[in-house]
């Protein structure tokens, strides 16, 4: 069956992939494709239809996830409501829940999340995105 388009969008979105129909870099001053942008496509095209519920479970945690991060904002600004108290690691411990659910939905396409993402820069066991300086 394959994944939706709609799905395609979410699984590059969790993984840090872009969500741009054609996008370059510059290299030497000369543009030039983006080069990790073909190894999500590709694992999207393969997975094996027995693993794609499975796939499709890891995006809705994700999702569910984001959601509570993005809605939880109002907390930032109180540490106790009356007799209740909130919890001051909210964000960092969704933080670590996320990650943990992104690194799994990379395991099963078979793909690192992308090291450039700007979210979670150098999220990756594959390495990390690191500019060096060249000296002579």
């Amino acid at each position: 069956m394959g994944f939706t388009p709609s799905e395609k969008v979410k699984i590059r979105h969790h993984l840090g992939y872009l969500n741009v129909t054609n996008s370059a870099t510059f290299v030497l001053g000369l543009p030039q494709a983006v080069e990790t942008q073909f190894i999500i496509e590709n694992a999207m095209n393969l997975v094996l239809p027995e693993a794609e519920s499975e796939v499709r479970n890891h995006i809705a945690v994700l999702n569910n996830i984001e959601a509570q991060m993005s809605c939880d904002h109002e907390l930032l600004a109180v540490t106790q409501v009356g007799e209740i108290s909130i919890r001051e690691d909210e964000q960092e411990a969704l933080d670590k829940r996320y990650l943990r659910w992104r690194r799994g939905l990379g395991n099963l396409l078979g793909v690192y999340p992308n090291p450039f993402d700007r979210r979670y820069p150098g999220d990756s066991t594959g390495g990390q995105a690191v500019n060096v300086p060249v000296r002579h």
